[in-house]
């Protein structure tokens, strides 16, 4: 290759991404490597190792046919993103380029420093640099995915990706490539458990916040109990059915350590005579009301939460709450008018949560309890608590707890998941558990003070596995009860002046009534009849693509609009990317129908959205 052509594309990698221009530039290639030229005319590229060994990484024949035969095994014209491992020379990234939409997303991985220079002077990159979907990220550390993924996160995540991979790269750099693997998939499997929580529960989300108004005012903030704890040893209780093995030692010990229970622990403990000093609930869905028994006396132990919970739940509480901030839009909007309560990161599930409050407050070490992650003999919670108090409900003589126990089992179907619990044993666990369990070990990472003591269910990477009375002999030898009353009266919060949060409620009720207005006047022209001729639905079209463009003005609102219907905003951008892509791939395709009920379901998505907001937010400022 030509040192003109050399200078081209250093020229396109410095205006595309500086910095790795700022890397590559210097180097002038690899040793590891040997570029010849192909029977058929284009560079080939051949790998020698330590020993001596040679190992070809493209076709010495055909790279470029080698390229497109082996995309041709992903079915890549059903993508539109996709994740590259290994660039080598850039013929299988050339090859998506040329047979895919100008709309794909890229992201290309390599490993190697040296080789990509090396790949710089001996190919043409300019498909690759010129193309406006390409991310090249050369050398990157695999612990840090999430920050580069995260702006194509929504897309990725709906609208799937397609991997594709340089096997001899990959597996010669298996070390590098296998860690960046395991946290894609990881970090997608998170992201889809996030969005699908959010699908199910994003109405009931807003229900709660509104509900819970008031409660969270006159709530106090985490913000105030900031390393308030340091160095008492903290125990976390979580319902897994391996509690019932030791749940008695807790009660032996209770004065020697500060005891946090999830919510579905709060039965189990309070029948065997213990009580927490926090209880921590976050689930939105009314069933975990049923966790909590309101005739017990609350004065005694807190309650922390966000609130998406309930509004039955604050409400047991009313001198005895502590609030921390939800990253549900809507919460975060009402927190910008008032105040801040305090924040614990993205939150997975509630013993996440009680392991980042306990965290927050400096409590060293945590004790994990009941934190299965797993089945036990098809069952996954304790005696007592709620869950186990629904199948004895159901119980009779010819359908013992046993058999409910294996119908909710069975309820998982291709949700199952199998591994090794800490005794070596084969268990059942979920796809949900699964990513939970490496959402824990994420925040395990560096931590030195996390022991494991569930006795049971899978292993936690990261954490010190050690027996629960081992646990208490080692860490929990002194009284910690008088350092706790740091924690047992907290302040209410005062109604600060709220014209503010009165006048952005004001300005968001008048451009959600605008926004109302031109959905009334669309319906009145184009939906009163009932089937539109072929005019009738383009205008329609065209004045969905205005109105749209006129609510993103204003990303407030359309952040709230998202927020309320996620379910129906996410099929409006799945359906919205598979109608473009067919446009690019088919220029003379006529898709007026599909346009046509892709926004007619989004109208009654925006309809439904916006009644709900102008109601709610009425009565938040009437209150």
């Amino acid at each position: 290759m030509s040192n003109a052509s050399l200078s081209k594309n250093l020229a396109s990698l410095k205006k595309l991404d500086p910095a790795l221009y700022a890397r590559i530039a210097p180097l002038n290639g690899s040793k590891k490597y040997e570029v010849t030229q192909s029977k058929s005319g284009p560079p080939s590229l051949t790998h020698t190792d330590s020993r001596g060994i040679k190992k070809r990484i493209h076709s010495n024949y055909d790279p470029v046919g080698e390229a497109s035969r082996y995309l041709e095994t992903s079915n890549i014209c059903e993508s539109i993103n996709f994740i590259v491992l290994g660039l080598g020379l850039g013929y299988q990234v050339m090859e998506i380029i040329r047979q895919t939409s100008n709309r794909a997303k890229i992201y290309i991985f390599e490993k190697d420093p040296e080789l990509f220079a090396l790949a710089m002077r001996e190919v043409d990159f300019s498909l690759i640099f010129e193309h406006p979907g390409v991310k090249l990220f050369v050398d990157a550390n695999p612990l840090g995915l999430g920050t580069l993924l995260e702006p194509e996160q929504i897309n990725f995540t709906l609208n799937k990706y397609c991997l594709v991979r340089q096997r001899p790269l990959v597996d010669g750099n298996w070390e590098y490539y296998g860690v960046l693997l395991g946290e894609i998939e990881n970090y997608f499997k998170e992201s889809q458990i996030n969005f699908k929580t959010q699908s199910i529960h994003s109405k009931l989300y807003y229900k709660n916040i509104f509900s819970n108004f008031s409660s969270l005012l006159e709530s106090s903030g985490i913000t105030s109990f900031k390393d308030c704890l340091p160095d008492i040893p903290a125990i976390i209780c979580s319902a897994g059915p391996s509690l019932d093995k030791n749940i008695q030692l807790l009660k032996s010990a209770r004065e020697r350590f500060f005891l946090i229970a999830v919510a579905t622990a709060l039965k189990p403990l309070l029948h065997n005579g213990i009580q927490p000093d926090v209880v921590i609930s976050i689930d939105p869905d009314e069933l975990t009301i049923n966790s909590f028994d309101f005739l017990t006396d609350t004065s005694d132990f807190l309650l922390v939460y966000n609130q998406a919970v309930p509004n039955a739940i604050p409400k047991a509480f009313p001198n005895n709450r502590i609030a921390f901030d939800s990253e549900v839009y809507l919460a975060k909007w009402f927190k910008k008018q008032t105040e801040e309560k305090g924040n614990l990161g993205k939150i997975s599930s509630v013993a996440h949560a009680a392991l980042k409050f306990s965290q927050f407050l400096a409590c060293s070490p945590i004790i994990l309890v009941g934190q299965d992650l797993s089945f036990f003999q098809q069952r996954m919670h304790c005696l007592h608590s709620f869950y186990h108090e629904e199948r004895m409900d159901k119980v009779a003589r010819l359908n013992p707890r046993s058999y409910w126990e294996r119908m909710k089992y069975l309820n998982f179907g291709p949700n199952l998941t199998h591994g090794m619990d800490l005794f070596g044993k084969r268990v059942a666990s979920t796809l949900a558990m699964e990513s939970y369990n490496y959402i824990f070990s994420k925040n395990f990472e560096g931590s030195q003070n996390i022991i494991n003591s569930t006795e049971g269910g899978v292993p936690i990477e990261g954490a010190i596995n050690i027996s629960l009375r081992e646990s208490l002999h080692v860490y929990c030898r002194k009284l910690v009860k008088d350092k706790q009353n740091l924690l047992s009266a907290p302040h209410l919060s005062e109604r600060n002046s709220l014209k503010s949060l009165q006048d952005s409620v004001s300005r968001q009720i008048q451009l959600l009534k605008d926004i109302s207005g031109k959905l009334n006047a669309l319906e009145l022209n184009y939906l009163n009849s009932r089937s539109p001729g072929p005019e009738g639905k383009q205008s329609f079209i065209n004045e969905m693509e205005i109105l749209y463009e006129d609510i993103l003005e204003n990303k407030e609102t359309a952040f709230l609009l998202q927020g309320y219907d996620f379910a129906g905003f996410s099929d409006w951008y799945r359906s919205n990317c598979q109608i473009l892509r067919k446009k690019e791939l088919s220029e003379d395709c006529s898709l007026l129908d599909e346009e046509f009920e892709r926004d007619l379901k989004f109208f009654d998505v925006l309809v439904g959205s916006v009644d709900y907001l102008m109601v709610n937010f009425e009565k938040a400022l009437s209150q």
